[in-house]
């Protein structure tokens, strides 16, 4: 049987192919409307590689353009409402008043682009026409992210703006002088401390073209190479599809910068996978949607968010993403194992080879498509830009993808790839520009030094309070948010608290940046779990609270590289070398508890003793650490008598 048709218990490589050579736009017939959009893309990555290529514009300009041309192709790709999305001959509707929007966003573009030199002479002193403008600018985006994103941010954004205005009817303690109108609209759009501030400068160099990247690894056939390469590895060993799944997920949510919509992509055939080699559906949706999570913790593009760090806390990329590394190899790690110890208690067995892609036959077709991922980390370790290693790197896929006639991109798939990045930035963009809102108010208010006064005024001065108060604030703020919306809130509001306490600036930020992810498999709002269970047909808080369960250690990762920097790879060869080893053997601990198995079956009692082994390795105190460690070999020696004494016994029955 040929890799490309695998029964249903194979990897269904056909169903992943049809995933990646579906039409960018399957969605409109092809009238104007369409050729709107594709004309609209084409610009916007005409824009956008040029700037890459030879050199931005000014801050303002540059997101101005980016952010109105992703507003209306917004309007035209998202509808009102998902009522109306499709005609009877199930084809995308496009009303008149989605035009209009289109046409009026790309007029406040043009405005503030004709007028760019009267509007710097006049900082401070707008006109009644940059108000207005303004005002629908501020109208439109709020509109353009509630249907790219849902509700939940702009409801957040427009809550700020109110909070802008209503500063003097306020308590004191969160309270201020208040702005006008005037003053807040031109705040969010004649400046770079709203609307076009910093995230959407991050989204119109740093992240476009790093969406660029992946549509180009995509539509060369990379994106089916690293998911085959995935279940060669994996496939093999016990539960396998569900371990290959941590891997491929992990990898295409790291790019793809959204854990809901990474959940649906890749879930669509790894559930089925997981479900047809034995594993509850309510299971298969949990691992999916907790490896599409972690996604957004990977090097090197860290949904995005690294870049949006780098800028934040003056951190150079490249020690953003050295010291994210092991944090998120241990997050993997961690649903991995937990993967095998409920693999080992189902007892299931691995797949059969002939079921699996050949590992060495997936190199060989597809080893060039590595080049690409070397060169992009070799250049960001050497100081280039992430600009400039993303328009380089996406090159290389080109060129790498040229060596065998094969493999050769076609025009046709270099076309879809450009109109495949403008599609997939349109969330991301969206998130950043309206978080801009929730950016510009707190530098305009103050509230962000007001929100870390009331935690240090709740914790009493406690660390340990105070660090878990800003963990439940970060796991509150980041519920329904996409992550560098979910970041950028909370770098604002929640990662001052952080520094204010003393605690390390990497640190800190990773710390609220973890919590913020992992909102997307917490209840009550875990959506990437809940797409999960949708795909396996499971119930939806069931599978929420399994994909908990699995990432229980994640909410433990943070509190350790928060008090031990080895973990992020800083001070002593030694310390760093102890810390991984405490972290390894707590997150062993931990997935043992929480699926009930180790070595054999664990009764109640012994999930007692895993879970108090991984307290003891919390502790700072070398004595409790060494406790820990002097538990987990007594579990070890008396978990192998015991399998021992069993295989005996069903050996002497035979």
């Amino acid at each position: 049987m040929s890799q490309e048709g695998k029964s249903s218990k194979g990897l269904d490589l056909k169903a992943v192919i049809a995933l990646q050579e579906k039409r960018v736009f399957p969605e409109f017939e092809k009238n104007y409307d369409y050729y709107i959009v594709v004309f609209l893309s084409i610009v916007l990555a005409a824009f956008q590689i040029w700037t890459a290529g030879f050199g931005v514009l000014f801050a303002l300009k540059q997101r101005v353009i980016h952010v109105s041309l992703l507003g209306a192709l917004t309007f035209f790709l998202k509808s009102i409402s998902s009522k109306v999305d499709f005609n009877e001959k199930g084809k995308k509707r496009v009303f008149f008043f989605d035009r209009i929007f289109a046409i009026l966003i790309l007029g406040c573009m043009v405005y503030l682009l004709w007028n760019y030199n009267d509007i710097q002479n006049r900082a401070g002193f707008p006109i009644k026409t940059d108000i207005i403008f303004g005002f629908m600018m501020v109208v439109l985006l709020l509109e353009m992210t509630r249907r790219a994103v849902g509700w939940a941010l702009p409801i957040i954004a427009f809550c700020f703006l109110l909070y802008a205005y209503t500063g003097p009817y306020l308590p004191e303690i969160i309270g201020h002088r208040g702005y006008d109108i005037e003053r807040i609209v031109s705040q969010m759009y004649l400046t770079t401390e709203g609307i076009f501030g910093v995230p959407a400068g991050v989204s119109a160099t740093f992240i476009y073209m790093f969406i660029l990247f992946g549509a180009f690894l995509e539509k060369s056939g990379g994106g089916i190479f690293f998911i085959k390469l995935a279940y060669a590895l994996t496939g093999r060993m016990v539960g396998g599809p569900a371990k290959a799944s941590v891997f491929a997920s992990g990898f295409m949510g790291s790019i793809s910068g959204s854990a809901v919509a990474n959940t649906v992509t890749t879930g669509a055939f790894t559930i089925p996978l997981m479900k047809s080699v034995g594993f509850e559906p309510h299971f298969a949706g949990a691992v999916e949607a907790s490896a599409s999570s972690g996604g957004q913790l990977m090097p090197p593009v860290m949904g995005a968010a690294a870049f949006i760090m780098a800028v934040f806390t003056n951190i150079p990329y490249k020690f953003i993403i050295i010291g994210a590394a092991t944090p998120a190899i241990l997050y993997y790690f961690a649903i991995f194992i937990s993967v095998h110890f409920r693999a080992k208690s189902m007892g299931l067995k691995a797949a059969k080879s002939s079921d699996l892609p050949n590992l060495t036959e997936v190199l060989k077709e597809g080893w060039h498509h590595i080049f690409s991922l070397i060169v992009l980390v070799v250049l960001l370790l050497m100081d280039i830009t992430p600009l400039r290693a993303a328009y380089w790197g996406t090159i290389t896929i080109v060129l790498a993808c040229g060596i065998r006639k094969s493999t050769r991109m076609s025009l046709k798939s270099i076309y879809e790839a450009l109109l495949l990045a403008g599609r997939n930035t349109i969330t991301v963009c969206a998130a950043c520009a309206c978080a801009g809102i929730v950016v510009g108010v707190v530098t305009l208010t103050g509230i962000g030094l007001k929100f870390a006064t009331l935690i240090e005024i709740l914790s009493g001065g406690n660390l340990i309070l105070a660090l878990m108060f800003t963990m439940v604030a970060s796991l509150i703020l980041g519920m329904g948010l996409p992550t560098s919306a979910c970041y950028i809130v909370l770098a604002v509001l929640a990662a001052p608290v952080m520094t204010h306490l003393g605690f390390p600036l990497l640190a800190s930020h990773l710390f609220i940046f973890y919590f913020g992810i992992i909102s997307a498999i917490t209840p009550p709002v875990a959506l990437a779990a809940y797409a999960g269970a949708g795909i396996a047909g499971a119930n939806p808080f069931k599978t929420a609270t399994t994909a908990l369960s699995l990432d229980l250690s994640a909410f433990i990762i943070p509190y350790w590289f928060i008090f031990n920097s080895g973990l992020l790879l800083k001070g002593s060869l030694s310390s760093i070398i102890f810390s991984i080893f405490i972290a390894t053997i707590g997150i062993i601990s931990l997935s043992s508890m929480t699926q009930g198995y180790f070595l054999k079956h664990l009764n109640s009692a012994e999930r007692m003793i895993g879970g108090f082994i991984t307290f003891c390795l919390l502790m700072l105190n070398l004595k409790w650490r060494l406790a820990g460690i002097l538990l987990f070999t007594m579990v070890i020696i008396y978990q192998k008598i015991l399998v021992k004494k069993e295989l005996a016994r069903k050996n002497a029955v035979v």
